[in-house]
């Protein structure tokens, strides 16, 4: 199975309507995506659905960064507004990540994963950063369950951290002895907006050994 470097990506999240979630599902996994994976530049796509709350999808694209016009492109939102009426979607967000950390093993793409987002205030985000890569990261990679993740900057709006963590289980990531005891935000909490996370993915399509 071939593991993306996914250096540079491409994230969006959306809610399909229910009464049309039967009908959004065969498009967008049966149609939409594989015309995307046509496009140079883009050398792969991961969609995760949401296991318990929303966004109901997260779909990780991974880009080559040496497309510059393609990756410019890219975070343009892909549907038009007649598209995202006719297919139901709702809530859609989509951003541009670089990788800027990365902890523990990738050798086996995840079937998990847990996806934060946060925003901080300009003049912390520095002394966050450090923290959050020195300190919170490796703590929590190193509990039962979580085996790996990586940070990202995003390079074209906000939120501007983007933290996704690889999970072997769901219920094991959260409910650990060595996981409730790690070192949380409370220093940080004063200088942190648009908190999202505690959200667990499942993976639905994986355009690099499609099943």
């Amino acid at each position: 199975m071939m593991q993306s470097a996914l250096k540079l990506i491409h994230l969006t999240a959306l809610d399909p309507e229910p009464k049309l979630a039967s009908e959004f599902e065969r498009w967008y996994l049966g149609e939409y995506l594989a015309k995307v994976l046509e496009r140079p530049g883009c050398r792969g796509v991961r969609v995760f659905e949401c296991i318990d709350a929303e966004p109901r999808y997260v779909t990780i694209y991974d880009l080559d960064e040496t497309r510059v016009d393609f990756v410019q492109g890219f975070s343009a939102a892909p549907f038009h507004e007649a598209t995202f009426d006719r297919r139901g979607i709702r809530n859609y967000h989509a951003r541009t990540y670089r990788e800027m950390h990365e902890a523990g093993d990738h050798l086996i793409p995840p079937k998990l994963i847990n996806v934060v987002t946060v925003e901080v205030e300009s003049e912390h985000a520095e002394e966050f950063n450090r923290w959050y890569n020195d300190v919170h990261f490796p703590e929590i990679i190193a509990c039962p369950g979580w085996r790996g993740g990586r940070r990202y900057e995003c390079t074209d709006g906000e939120p501007r951290f983007l933290a996704i963590y690889d999970l072997d289980a769901a219920e094991v990531a959260f409910s650990s002895a060595e996981w409730k005891a790690a070192v949380g935000w409370d220093d940080h909490l004063q200088h942190i907006r648009g908190f999202h996370g505690f959200r667990v993915y499942r993976l639905v399509y994986d355009s690099y050994a499609p099943y």
